[in-house]
């Protein structure tokens, strides 16, 4: 067995374990606490970077035809390169609305969050949140970063409260929220 397949069975196991047995919590609480002087210092999981969505012809013709609008209305207010900048823009959307969201690989890691080919050290990050009310769960990394400070991981089959406890031993846990803007975003499709 591959070993980070190992920690992730090992963090699962231990996770289960905890939220599932009413008897004997001083049992497992000095198993959980047993194991995690012996495990690696490693999460991982794969991810989609967005959540794969078809989308109907409808989006693409609401999409087009508001796109159709404003290219219309800068011709009429005499601004071409706008609307030459929106019919290819729009363009651009559909191909890529096409395409399926990259698989991302994520590793917490004693040294950082790594997202794909994107490392994050622990210094360069404030603190973090596991959402679960919502939908699919999700960690939500508050950054140091000015314009996106927030990192926004989707946690798939990774047990959210694994995920939690290993981020506690680098990071304070502060409720954070999805940024609206994004949510607008996944609301409309895109």
């Amino acid at each position: 067995i591959h070993p980070p397949a190992v920690v992730h069975l090992v963090h699962h196991l231990r996770a289960s374990l905890h939220r599932n047995l009413l008897c004997g919590d001083e049992i497992v609480r000095s198993w959980y606490n047993r194991t995690d002087t012996n495990m690696s210092a490693e999460l991982q999981w794969e991810t989609y970077e967005r959540q794969p969505r078809k989308r109907s012809p409808d989006w693409y013709w609401a999409v087009g035809i508001i796109a159709l609008s404003i290219a219309v209305t800068a011709i009429i207010l005499d601004n071409l390169l706008f609307a030459v900048f929106i019919l290819i823009a729009t363009i651009a959307l559909f191909l890529g609305s096409r395409l399926q969201p990259p698989l991302l690989s994520i590793r917490l890691t004693e040294k950082g969050i790594r997202e794909g080919k994107i490392a994050y050290p622990w210094s360069a990050l404030e603190s973090f949140w596991v959402e679960e009310e919502y939908g699919e769960p999700k960690l939500i990394v508050k950054s140091q970063q000015t314009l996106s400070p927030y990192l926004i991981i989707p946690l798939a089959e990774i047990d959210p409260d694994s995920v939690r406890e290993f981020l506690r031993q680098y990071l304070p846990e502060e409720e954070h929220r999805e940024p609206l803007s994004r949510k607008i975003m996944e609301f409309l499709g895109f």
